[in-house]
């Protein structure tokens, strides 16, 4: 392992410039004189951070946060730490170097690498500038193929503190439809405030097919069924499809725990972080993401399934009259004491299963006549030690009261687990 990360970091291209700039710019206002020394004392750290990266980032949370600071490794670092399918994909060299630039009034992007396949991408971008790139937190970056918005879904955060001269992070690219590769040109566009400062890029290298096994086998949990269709492992991120029985008396709004464990009983969990599922045309079907194990030859597959949110049909919404800021109608487990109501929010607190797990309470809303609502903004936040907050706002412009907001996630639990072996090819 040490030896092929290593052989790895030998072909990464390490941004010294961009490092010594960084560096110098923190200690300018304090120690202007010394900038020389300073410089030269920066890259010295950074070539010792690298060595401790050799000595594995995986095994060690100290050694992968010091890794981290050092521009160049510290996205890779956080994309192998929340996902270690990832791992392989560089210890394969499967990763693109791509370094493609642009810079616009002092501000400068740079595409680093990319991780594509047919199931999307993971670009890996770097900003930088003279001024202080936190008031550009509200940033928006768009991703387009062959001048045209990418066909898939995108995420991607702004988190940028006060004081930062030099950002990076992955942009995460998803398609439930599969990625199309006949036009290998794209362009992020990164929109900060007035300025908008697009850089193309181009992919060279081979995409490797997406295997696929076929399953089929319906599976029940406390009398609520549902179908894993199919499993999909590309280098990315391994895609197990399921499709909910449409006569079930319970709505599953989540299979929280879905684990995938070869011969050797070594677990390949959900994505942390990111696009973890997507939908398709069949509102009962939706495929959930793990981490892949693509590079592996395994010689048994076992799919484990447990922690299925689901809610009764019926009980499963909440109706507010935003006009009125009244709840006209809310499920038995909803503490009404604990729900505030704004023109334009809706704000409730409820208790958690424990208090590290964070997921969005609230999903798609619809008007009096049935009509969908666009969300505009939604946020889950951890008040004390007994509760956490739910907060939703719509775009209430032009609609009809009341309004139901259905529930995306809730902490309540089908009893029971399932599991299915996975037929592999021979």
């Amino acid at each position: 392992m040490e030896d092929k990360l290593k052989k790895y970091l030998s072909t990464l291209h390490t941004p010294h410039e961009a490092l010594t700039a960084a560096r110098a710019r923190a200690l300018t206002k304090k120690r202007a004189e010394q900038k020389r020394q300073r410089r030269f004392v920066a890259s010295f750290v950074a070539a010792a951070v690298i060595c401790l990266f050799i000595l594995s980032i995986r095994f060690s949370p100290t050694i992968a946060y010091a890794v981290a600071k050092v521009p160049g490794l510290d996205t890779i670092v956080e994309l192998i730490t929340r996902n270690k399918g990832l791992e392989d994909v560089l210890e394969q060299g499967y990763n693109e170097k791509i370094y493609a630039s642009s810079e616009q009034s002092g501000i400068k992007a740079v595409i680093e690498e990319v991780i594509a396949d047919e199931t999307g991408m993971f670009i890996m971008y770097r900003l930088s500038s003279e001024q202080d790139l936190n008031k550009f937190k509200d940033m928006q970056i768009e991703v387009l193929q062959n001048g045209e918005p990418v066909k898939a879904g995108v995420a991607y955060s702004n988190y940028i503190d006060e004081g930062m001269y030099e950002f990076a992070n992955s942009i995460e690219i998803a398609s439930d439809e599969g990625m199309d590769y006949c036009e290998r040109n794209f362009e992020v566009r990164f929109i900060l405030k007035d300025e908008t400062i697009s850089v193309p890029f181009e992919l060279k290298n081979e995409i490797k097919k997406t295997k696929v096994y076929t399953i089929n086998e319906q599976l029940e949990i406390e009398g609520q069924r549902f179908t894993v269709k199919e499993l999909r492992i590309s280098p990315l991120r391994a895609g197990v499809v399921i499709a909910v029985d449409p006569t079930n008396d319970k709505r599953i709004l989540s299979f929280n725990s879905i684990v995938l464990l070869d011969e050797n009983n070594e677990v390949w969990g959900k994505i942390s972080g990111g696009i973890v599922g997507l939908g398709s045309g069949d509102e009962n079907t939706m495929t959930h993401y793990l981490q892949s194990n693509y590079f592996r030859e395994p010689k048994s597959l076992t799919l484990k399934i447990a922690e299925v949110e689901a809610l009764p049909k019926g009980q499963d919404y909440i109706e507010v009259d935003f006009e009125k800021q009244e709840v006209l109608f809310a499920p038995d487990f909803v503490d009404l004491s604990k729900v505030e109501i704004s023109p334009l929010q809706f704000k409730m607190q409820y208790k958690p299963v424990n208090m590290g797990h964070y997921r969005q309470l609230f999903g798609d809303a619809t008007d009096a006549d049935g009509e969908y609502i666009n969300e505009k903004s939604s946020s889950i936040s951890g008040m004390d030690d007994s509760y956490h907050e739910g907060t939703v706002r719509y775009n209430l412009q032009g609609v009809q009261n009341p309004i139901k907001i259905y529930f995306n996630s809730y902490p309540i639990f089908l009893k029971g687990t399932a599991q299915v072996n996975i037929p592999l090819h021979d």
